[in-house]
């Protein structure tokens, strides 16, 4: 009995890694100590992914100047299978499940080409970079 319950604490405690703190609209990942945006221009912005890092890197919000883009790998612990209808962390508040740039350019293709995130499958893919897609910055916190 004590496993039990020691189980369903532990699961109860570690389950809710992400969480959405509203008033500075932001989404917290305990787990891994990253911060990402979670506003509206999560769902407004398209840059080309030559611009991605200066947008990333300009934004002043929430008190916090140390934003950038997240890798590939990042953008894979917000993807949630289990979120159907967009496959992204039901912890975001603002998501589409069109694609979002990652950091990579691959210099195997001479940089015409970069890593996104497509959470229409919760995959990743790589494409042109002078395509205009989505961005959701993100900062580590300690």
């Amino acid at each position: 009995m004590k496993y039990l319950l020691f189980f369903l604490l532990s699961n109860l405690l570690f389950a809710n890694n992400l969480f959405r703190k509203n008033n500075i609209e932001v989404v917290i990942d305990r787990q891994n100590k990253l911060m990402w945006i979670d506003d509206i221009s999560a769902v407004k912005v398209k840059v080309t992914h030559k611009k991605v890092e200066n947008y990333c890197l300009n934004l002043s919000k929430r008190v916090y100047s140390n934003w950038r883009v997240p890798t590939i790998k990042e953008l894979t612990l917000i993807v949630d299978k289990k979120n159907e209808k967009t496959y992204i962390n039901k912890a975001f508040k603002y998501n589409l499940p069109s694609g979002y740039w990652a950091l990579k350019a691959h210099w195997r293709t001479f940089w015409f080409y970069a890593d996104y995130m497509n959470f229409l499958s919760g995959t990743q893919y790589f494409d042109n970079r002078d395509k205009k897609k989505y961005i959701r910055c993100v900062r580590d916190i300690k």
